[in-house]
């Protein structure tokens, strides 16, 4: 039987249906191609003849069952397709709550490093704040329990004190005369007994023999400066009565380390004679000695020799006295032997305080000067070295070393033999020293030309600029008077006040009154600088009220500076006032 036409979609001779399985369509055209299809053939199937009537019945029958077939298979593509669609949203929301996932970790991470670094910082704060706690209470407890140690061993030195008896014998000046001594040496001997009698019982008893200012407790041994030389029988004559003075001395330290900290100890021994074995004995007894301040001023022979401590004791006591601040030792011979040892003391001990008058021979006073100006760090705020053949040798050097603004608030060369050229180099320094307070050169080689220079830096009122520039804080001691009736007195002191601020106050407000009397500040004031005019309405105010200047109105000088800022308002782009 000859086969039709493939892919007509009509039945073969072999019972089947060549269908057009190309799909070059998607689900929906093929499906409807095949509805299309199975439509066409049960239009056929009807219309054909009743002898194919069972035929198409079956056809029909299989064509209803593909068509359902197809239909479930069109709804399952829906479905499948709807799948699809929702899976790409679920694709979509689980890669924003990815994005998300990751911002909010990064968010949740910084979050809590934040929490962690504030947490660490926290309790670091609360462990630093609570060792500090530690330490200040280990600190306090220390305290107590060496300040209970201390008061313990000054308990245990009274009670061993609490039997002891003066043993030296102490004779009255008559006795004394009848035992042969003249009646000037029988007084000092007797004098002497009595005072070491009494210094040594108070030590013995846990008290401090000398007292002063308030905060200041100390052992004290002061004897008249005009007392001869006596001879070395009445040393001996005294020996037992400084063995005495020795043990109780040297048993002394819990008393002085029992002291407030605001109490200043002190050991002073001023114009005592003594032998060389007494010298020894005290020296032995000061070694280690807690003082902070020590004064040795000695009565020297006519041979050179001293009648008191010698330089060599006093640096031994000094470099073995770890609380030492001040130290003065006066009328005694320093030599070139105990510069090093000396200055080494002054920067180990930090000294605040050093006096070294009339001790220095020609030569050796600019060699120790040298060497501690050239201390680095040098902590002395006290400088004396009167009468020490200070030299202008030492002139530049020690401007150079005011200039850098040390600690030093207090200079004494008196009595030195610094010139005028020496003076003008101090002068200069002084230009930008702040913290000198007191300057003392009279006695020296200075002439008038010295003390201007020097009067210029201090209150040079040659115009308001000037003296606004000058030095308020130090004062000069020339031993001369300049009659500039600054302050209403007579007086070389500019800067009385320990305020700075205060001292250019009164120098400003002395010149604008001044110039007043003639009506002349307005033609003064060309270079005055627009800064300053506050500051001299400020003087005016407060200073003019305390000068009584009959002549002098405050109001008056307000209207002269009242004149010039208005003048001086009216100008523009100028650092200084202008005149017009």
């Amino acid at each position: 039987m000859k086969k039709r036409k493939a892919n007509d979609g009509r039945v073969t001779a072999d019972g089947t249906h060549d269908v057009d399985t190309s799909n070059n369509n998607d689900g929906d055209g093929f499906l409807s191609s095949w509805f299309g299809y199975f439509s066409g053939q049960r239009g056929g199937a009807l219309s054909g003849s009743p002898n194919n009537d069972h035929f198409a019945q079956q056809s029909l029958s299989k064509m209803d069952r593909m068509e359902q077939i197809m239909m479930r298979v069109e709804e399952k593509l829906a479905t499948v397709s709807s799948l699809e669609s929702r899976c790409e949203q679920l694709e979509a929301q689980c890669s924003s709550l990815e994005n998300l996932l990751v911002s909010t970790s990064q968010s949740t991470k910084e979050h809590i490093d934040r929490k962690y670094d504030s947490l660490y910082l926290h309790l670091e704060q609360k462990c630093d704040s609570l060792a500090n706690i530690l330490d200040t209470k280990v600190d306090s407890v220390h305290k107590k329990v060496e300040r209970s140690l201390k008061f313990h061993e000054y308990n245990d030195m009274l009670v061993k004190n609490q039997d002891w008896e003066y043993s030296a014998a102490v004779n009255t000046a008559d006795e004394l005369i009848d035992y042969g001594y003249a009646y000037e040496e029988a007084g000092y001997i007797a004098c002497s007994a009595d005072q070491l009698r009494d210094i040594t019982t108070k030590m013995r008893r846990g008290e401090f023999p000398r007292e002063r200012n308030g905060n200041e407790k100390g052992v004290s041994m002061e004897m008249p400066d005009d007392d001869p030389i006596f001879s070395e029988a009445a040393s001996d004559e005294l020996l037992p009565h400084w063995k005495e003075f020795a043990v109780a001395l040297k048993q002394f330290t819990p008393a002085i380390n029992v002291l407030p900290d605001n109490c200043e100890s002190f050991f002073t021994f001023s114009f005592v004679q003594m032998s060389h074995n007494a010298m020894l004995l005290i020296k032995e007894a000061l070694i280690g000695k807690p003082f902070q301040k020590l004064t040795f001023v000695n009565n020297d022979n006519g041979d050179g020799a001293p009648g008191g401590m010698s330089v060599d004791a006093i640096i031994s006591i000094v470099e073995s006295n770890k609380r030492l601040r001040k130290l003065e030792i006066g009328r005694n011979r320093i030599g070139r032997v105990h510069i090093e040892r000396l200055c080494s003391a002054v920067q180990n001990h930090a000294l605040v305080q050093l006096d070294l008058s009339y001790c220095l021979a020609p030569g050796i006073g600019d060699e120790i000067l040298t060497c501690l100006l050239t201390i680095g760090d040098l902590k002395l705020e006290k400088l004396v070295m009167s009468s020490n053949n200070i030299t202008t040798a030492v002139g530049t050097l020690l401007a150079d070393f005011l200039a850098s603004n040390p600690r030093l608030k207090e200079l004494v060369l008196e009595e030195d033999y610094l010139n005028d050229s020496d003076v003008a180099l101090i002068a200069n320094a002084l230009r930008s020293n702040t913290t000198l307070k007191y300057l003392r050169i009279d006695s020296n080689n200075i002439t008038k030309v010295g003390e201007e220079s020097l009067r210029l830096v201090l209150y040079d009122e040659s115009s308001l600029n000037a003296v606004a520039d000058s030095n308020h804080t130090c004062t000069a001691n020339l031993h001369r008077h300049w009659d500039l009736d600054l302050l209403g007195r007579n007086d070389i002191d500019y800067n009385p006040h320990d305020k700075w601020h205060i001292n250019r106050g009164w120098k400003i407000y002395s010149i604008l009154s001044s110039r007043n009397e003639t009506m002349s500040n307005v033609q003064h004031f060309s270079d005055i600088d627009v800064k300053i005019l506050p500051i001299m309405l400020e003087a005016v105010q407060t200073y003019a009220t305390n000068v009584d200047d009959s002549k002098v109105k405050p109001l008056s000088i307000v209207y002269e500076v009242m004149r010039k800022w208005d003048k001086a308002l009216t100008c523009t782009g100028a650092g200084n006032i202008i005149e017009t």
